[in-house]
């Protein structure tokens, strides 16, 4: 219907509206933390599209976030506000593209779908573009995983298993992408399934060869790879166990903006995260059962599967350096948009009308405080590194400015050879030296 499908229109680019707005506010043109360790190959010269493409940073490499990166800061002068929205755009595009999926997936946009808008320019997600913005990390792969979506939904098989194949490995090299690596061999698993029993019609080769190629594809990715937890505490496992789906539920509680008390935002966080699990286990139970609706199904448990072994592995990587906090970080929320999407999906597809009405308003007000409210800590990185900039051009001294504001661009100035970086920057006229 014209209706529904304008009205959900209509508050994705209200919303979309504030979320540049937003980015314009507190994104600040200076490069923060880790931009200035993974930027080393173009302070040394221009590197290769392959350089770029499978270079390692942390547990990931960086894919076609730094290629985009790599395109980019030539035509700004390194101006990471641009960055910023380019990071931005990706993420309204990724959320026409979910609207797209919504609409493929049940013939038509309803007015529930503003929900859509709502999940993917929530303000829970600051760090993501104005803290330090990675296009790498989370966005790119968001944006990937919608078009993984779209794909998926082609008509025609050789289309279809070509260009999930396709986005799979763009996904893996991309940031935090590499977990569709093994959403896909479990797809094409159960492709092969489901020609062994009949449900598709496929010829026998192309589930195969399907598998195969997303195996490989996976494989690749460990090719020449370090491992690097990115924290010196990290123990694995972590010797209070309980604490894993602790951190996964303060996670989750991030997303919607609650925070504290710590009990409250550890319960709510479990009252997300344990219907989310039962909507896994029984979208993967319908799916593999090829039940009616099993596009539906599939679509959801691919999209909350994503986030759920995302969310496993920050937890794994992560809760060594405490809770609440280390949980808390916003840029975690990006990657979790597939989890509230997908519970949505399946709210959406169920049958009984007052129970999903129910789910669905309930859904709405566990969103609302995410979108709503603006964290103070936006405020603390705009302000913090606004102070830092120009009390280096006026005095150039990294430590005194350290001090002197409070605010550290890096945490180790003299290991990383910022000075030189500043200089080399500030010769070129890039960056915070640019006019």
């Amino acid at each position: 219907m014209a209706g529904p499908g304008a009205f959900a229109m209509a508050v994705g680019l209200v919303l979309g509206l504030r979320f540049f707005l937003f980015i314009s506010r507190y994104a600040v043109n200076v490069l923060f933390w880790d931009q200035w360790d993974y930027l080393d190959r173009f302070f040394d010269g221009d590197p290769g599209f392959a350089e770029v493409f499978f270079l390692q940073h942390g547990p990931h490499r960086l894919g076609l976030g730094l290629i985009a990166t790599k395109f980019l800061y030539p035509l700004t002068d390194w101006n990471v506000r641009c960055e910023s929205f380019m990071i931005g755009g990706c993420i309204f595009v990724a959320m026409l593209l979910a609207l797209l999926l919504k609409k493929r997936l049940f013939g038509r946009l309803d007015y529930s779908d503003a929900f859509i808008p709502a999940m993917f320019l929530t303000l829970a997600q600051y760090e993501t573009v104005i803290g330090t913005p990675i296009a790498a990390h989370s966005t790119f792969p968001l944006l990937l995983t919608m078009l993984y979506g779209l794909a998926l939904l082609r008509q025609n098989y050789l289309w279809r298993y070509g260009l999930v194949l396709l986005v799979n490995v763009l996904s893996i090299y991309t940031g935090f992408g590499v977990f569709m690596g093994a959403i896909t061999i479990g797809l094409f698993a159960l492709f092969c399934y489901w020609r062994w029993r009949g449900v598709i019609s496929v010829p026998p080769v192309a589930p195969i060869s399907g598998l195969l190629v997303a195996c490989a594809s996976l494989a690749s990715f460990f090719v020449n790879y370090e491992f690097q937890p990115a924290v010196d505490c990290f123990e694995f496992p972590y010797h209070r166990l309980v604490d894993y789906p602790r951190f996964v539920a303060l996670m989750f509680s991030t997303f919607t903006g609650i925070r504290s008390p710590t009990r409250f935002a550890t319960i709510l966080g479990m009252a997300i995260l344990l219907p989310a699990i039962f909507i896994l286990g029984d979208t993967i139970r319908r799916a593999v059962r090829a039940e009616v609706g099993g596009q539906v199904h599939l679509m959801v448990a691919i999209l909350l599967g994503y986030s759920m072994l995302f969310a496993a592995n920050t937890a794994v990587g992560r809760v060594c350096l405490g809770l609440p906090a280390a949980a808390q970080a916003s840029r975690y929320a990006t990657l979790l948009i597939p989890a509230f999407l997908a519970m949505y999906l399946y709210l959406r597809a169920l049958h009984r009308k007052v129970l999903r009405e129910i789910a669905l308003g309930l859904l709405a007000l566990v969103l609302m405080p995410g979108l709503a409210h603006v964290s103070g800590h936006a405020s603390w990185y705009a302000d913090g590194k606004r102070t830092w900039v120009s009390c280096y051009k006026r005095t150039e001294d990294i430590g005194y400015c350290d001090s002197s504001t409070g605010f550290a661009i890096y945490p180790d100035a003299e290991r990383r050879g910022l000075k030189q970086k500043l200089d080399y920057l500030k010769n070129r006229k890039l960056n915070l030296f640019a006019e």
